[in-house]
């Protein structure tokens, strides 16, 4: 069954598009630890095992009323929120908005208003995908008591891992600033004070600045893609509940 979220491209490498992306650009340094169960387990404290703890011996007792319906609009939810996204981080990097509140900012060599213009953008996705993720786990809690425990985990998870989370996403924009270096020509930086650089030749197609916000812009959609990996795992879980019941 589809409802079009589902025709989202999902990550098919180790680590996601982002994790590739970011390699790429030779912004990893070293390799991730590949163990995933150390690693979350350095992030729970006591209270957190607890919470935790208390989320799995979470028993609903109903009644229960989610349905078919629930899921297709929460489908359809989640769907116009994705497309919302993506259809700003296009429009954030069309030409025409250069140097408006909403686009990039106009052509220079200083890296600080590309960070805050990434991170403003992130605040943007993480706004646009939070309310509708609470959504998913509510209807989850509706559909039964083994949904209704999931729906009580990932709330834990996603309070316990919010802080390490914003720090995750939080270090993408540090680490663009050794791209944004590395793609200024050598040259152009004994020019940048100078009156016979043009900046915004820098912006043409072939410019290094170009091709710096066409790289930021792909890091912006793999964080998207990323970001959307727990509402959408809600979301099967949902339509695996709803179609168990009938």
């Amino acid at each position: 069954m589809s409802n079009g979220v589902h025709s989202f491209p999902r990550a098919s490498y180790p680590g996601g598009r982002l994790a590739r992306l970011l390699a790429e650009l030779h912004l990893l340094d070293g390799q991730p630890d590949g163990d995933v169960a150390e690693r979350l387990a350095r992030l729970f404290d006591l209270s957190d095992t607890v919470a935790l703890d208390t989320a799995n011996a979470h028993r609903a007792t109903g009644p229960f009323h989610a349905s078919e319906r629930d899921y297709r609009r929460l489908g359809e939810d989640l769907a116009k929120v994705r497309d919302k996204l993506l259809a700003g981080l296009t429009r954030a990097f069309e030409p025409e908005q250069l140097g408006t509140r909403n686009g990039l900012p106009a052509p220079q060599a200083d890296y600080e208003p590309y960070q805050k213009f990434y991170v403003a953008r992130q605040r943007q996705l993480t706004a646009g995908l939070q309310p509708v993720r609470v959504r998913l786990r509510g209807a989850l809690a509706d559909c039964g008591p083994g949904a209704a425990r999931l729906a009580e985990l990932d709330a834990v998870f996603d309070a316990t891992l919010t802080a390490w989370t914003r720090r995750c996403f939080g270090a993408v924009p540090k680490l663009l600033a050794r791209r944004f270096e590395a793609l200024k020509p050598d040259g152009q930086r004994s020019l940048l004070d100078n009156d016979a650089d043009d900046p915004d030749a820098w912006m043409a197609p072939g410019g290094w600045l170009h091709r710096f916000c066409q790289e930021m812009q792909l890091l912006l959609l793999a964080e998207l893609e990323a970001r959307l990996e727990p509402p959408l795992g809600l979301l099967d879980a949902l339509h695996n509940e709803v179609r168990d019941r009938t």
